[in-house]
């Protein structure tokens, strides 16, 4: 099994706004649509690591099957949302992959993707590339994910990939589009010009 792990704990400080709230199409939102997508893929579980402010104001309702993991102390940076995820984690699990909630081009096509070749060659890391540049969402096998917790600070699994290059496999995932980073207003509203959102 492979579980998800959503971080959705960030303090938006770029966006000057909760950007996990913040409407996709009217109907939903970033976050949502990110549990949405990863609810739908062959993810065998969703934890989402959530700030006190979006955990309160956040209806999980149409996401009964997530697993909500609050952190009290998101300034401690996205190294501690990450530990908490993975401690929230299936034993079960073989794998997760790690999702962000600002990223809405990443679709349930590219999951299913990532778990196939995870699953067809498994490995310490698998990093997906876009025309050739690493990028998210990353899987990270069990070995891997125990190394976390030497993370700190506002860094994600990026510094370990660098550190253990024998442990991490690329695969090029340019086909299935590029996710870009929601993370300041004038992004949000390019965001909101092509998808019609508000």
């Amino acid at each position: 099994m492979i579980s998800g792990v959503v971080l959705a704990a960030g303090l938006s400080r770029r966006m000057g706004a909760p950007k996990q709230l913040l409407s996709l199409d009217g109907e939903t939102t970033l976050l949502g649509h990110a549990l949405a997508v990863a609810a739908r893929s062959r993810l065998g579980e969703v934890v989402v690591v959530l700030s006190p402010p979006v955990f309160e104001q956040l209806d999980l309702s149409a996401h009964p099957s997530v697993v909500p993991v609050l952190n009290r102390v998101p300034e401690q940076g996205q190294s501690h949302s990450l530990r908490l995820g993975l401690a929230a984690v299936s034993p079960e699990a073989v794998g997760a992959l790690i999702l962000l909630c600002d990223q809405p081009g990443v679709t349930t096509r590219l999951i299913d993707f990532l778990i196939a070749e995870f699953e067809r060659e498994p490995c310490g890391a698998l990093v997906p590339t876009y025309g050739g540049k690493r990028s998210t969402p990353v899987l990270l096998g069990r070995t891997f994910c125990s190394l976390v917790d030497t993370l700190s600070g506002d860094t994600g699994a990026r510094r370990l990939l660098d550190a253990y290059p024998e442990l991490v496999r690329e695969i090029e995932a340019g086909h299935l589009g590029a996710p870009e980073d929601i993370d300041t207003p004038e992004q949000y509203e390019r965001l909101v010009a092509r998808s019609g959102a508000r």
